[in-house]
């Protein structure tokens, strides 16, 4: 009846609203916030030899390393493979290096023996080794960061507005000369990509390092910002 047709609407609004509401939250998030963080369950690993390696791949896992902060000395862990590789897919081999992971983390009682318990560790992956041939994650390194913790990472470099780029209508290409950008800022600030805009770019023109625009706390570390980022390449057709 008509009370029914109104509680479906009040709900649809309901819903609208909430939608929109998470729309924008996710839209003003500071990057590298933990909500964001990806989150792998680890297992903890005896030994770092090849054997252990092996055996860890089989069973599905990857072998990594956890270090802290100024340590030398690591916790050897295994992730699940199938999450780790989501990981990279979703965020590519580069972008994956500017996302903050949740690992958890078995903890050990004084004898060794795991207790039981887990702790949460907010970390970056620093290296991702893949396999040779089927492209899967062979090996990570991960550093524990805290939220303040100032870090080095390269940002992955994309385009925007191909489509009405000058350049690209007169039979150029798009073409990113650096793939990343070398930065550093707090953990929780890591940009995730940046995002060039070559609406405007004509054959013959280039956007510069120095031309990235960063976020307050992020610096650049290229030493020559001079230096082309993106440019219109290929053969083009004369200008009218």
């Amino acid at each position: 009846g008509m009370w029914t047709i109104r509680r479906r609407l009040r709900t649809t609004r309901i819903a609208s609203l909430t939608r929109d509401a998470l729309a924008r939250a996710l839209a003003t998030a500071p990057a590298g916030d933990d909500a964001r963080g990806v989150v792998l369950r680890c297992a903890l690993r005896v030994d770092g030899g090849t054997a252990s390696s092996t055996r860890a791949r089989r069973e599905g896992r990857v072998p990594g390393v956890v270090f802290a902060p100024g340590s030398e000395r690591g916790t050897m862990i295994t992730v699940c493979e199938r999450e780790m590789n989501a990981a990279v897919r979703k965020h590519t081999l580069a972008g994956v290096a500017c996302e903050v992971f949740d690992l958890e983390v078995p903890t050990t009682t004084a004898t060794g023996e795991e207790s039981g318990e887990t702790r949460r560790v907010r970390a970056l992956a620093k290296q991702v080794q893949m396999h040779a041939y089927n492209q899967m994650v062979d090996n990570v390194c991960f550093l524990e960061v805290k939220p303040e913790t100032e870090v080095k990472v390269r940002v992955p470099v994309a385009t925007q507005g191909e489509d009405v780029s000058p350049g690209v209508k007169r039979g150029g290409f798009v073409q990113i000369m650096r793939q990343t950008v070398p930065v550093r800022c707090r953990s929780d600030s890591i940009p995730k990509r940046f995002l060039m805009d070559v609406s405007t770019l004509d054959a013959g023109k280039v956007i510069k390092i120095g031309d990235v625009t960063v976020p307050e706390g992020v610096k650049l570390l290229d030493a020559d910002l001079n230096l082309p980022l993106v440019r219109i390449g290929g053969r083009v057709k004369s200008a009218e």
